[in-house]
C-alpha cells in the first residue's frame, strides 16, 4: 500500500481508495482517482504513496478516547498501542500531487467552548500489543509523580507530523506522556515507534501539549 511504485499502467489500492495510473505515451502518465486527475512526466522523479497526520480541514490536534481507562502507579510506566486515522499523500519528485483521507473523518472540541480547539477525533480499544489496524500510535505514558493517575484519552499535537510506514501499515512517530502533577505533558517525539520503519520526511521539532482536559 505505501512505498514506490514505477509509473506505469496499474492500479493501485489504498485501504478503499482506488488509484489509477495509466501511461498515455512513452513520456506521460495520467493520475487518476476518482475525480482528481493530474498528468505525469515520468523524468520528473520517483512516484511513491505515503502516509499523513490526519490533519483534516487543517486542525492541529488529534484526540483518541480509550475503550478502557488507564490507572498508573505512582512512579511507574505504561506502554501501550492505539488505532489511529491517517491520511495519504501522492508525491511525484518529493512534491505532493494528492491527498486523500483513508480513514473515517470525525471532529471534536477539545476543551471549552470559550477556548477550546476543534481535534481529529477517534476512539480505540487499549492494546499491549501492536494491534491489526492500518495506522498504528504508540504511548508511552510515565508517571514521575506521587499518586495514581487515571487516563482515559490522549490528545496528541499532530500538524506536520512526520509520519512512517511499512507496507500496509503507517505508524505516527512515538507519543510520551509525562505525569509531573494533574496535568499532563505530552511530547510527540518524532522517533519511530520501532524499528524498521520509513520515515515520510526529515521530523520537524513540534511543540509539548498539555492535555489540561
Amino acid at each position: 500500500m505505501f512505498g514506490e511504485y514505477p509509473l506505469r499502467t496499474q492500479f493501485i489500492r489504498v485501504g478503499d481508495v482506488k488509484i489509477h495510473i495509466i501511461e498515455e505515451t512513452e513520456d506521460l502518465v495520467r493520475y487518476r482517482r476518482g475525480d482528481v486527475g493530474v498528468l505525469l512526466k515520468k523524468a520528473a522523479g520517483r512516484f511513491e504513496i505515503v502516509p499523513a497526520p490526519a490533519e483534516g480541514y487543517g486542525v492541529k490536534l488529534l484526540l483518541v478516547d480509550f475503550e478502557d481507562r488507564l490507572l498508573i502507579p505512582p512512579r511507574e510506566t505504561m506502554d501501550i498501542y492505539l488505532t489511529a486515522p491517517c491520511e495519504a499523500e501522492a508525491r511525484l519528485g518529493g512534491t505532493v500531487i494528492d491527498r486523500f483521507q483513508i480513514s473515517r473523518e470525525k471532529y471534536a472540541l477539545y476543551g471549552t467552548p470559550e477556548v477550546g480547539a476543534i481535534a481529529r477525533y477517534w476512539r480505540s480499544g487499549v492494546h499491549t500489543t501492536e494491534p491489526g489496524a492500518n495506522c498504528i500510535l504508540k504511548v508511552s505514558i510515565l508517571n514521575d509523580s506521587r499518586d495514581w493517575r487515571k487516563m482515559d484519552h490522549v490528545v496528541v499535537y499532530i500538524r506536520e507530523s512526520v509520519m512512517f510506514y511499512s507496507g500496509d501499515r503507517a505508524y505516527y512517530p512515538l507519543v510520551i506522556v509525562e505525569f509531573k502533577s494533574d496535568v499532563p505533558e505530552v511530547n510527540n517525539t518524532g522517533n519511530p515507534p520501532m524499528e524498521g520503519l520509513t520515515p515520510t520526511r526529515e521530523p520537524l521539532p513540534l511543540p509539548n501539549f498539555l492535555m489540561r482536559w
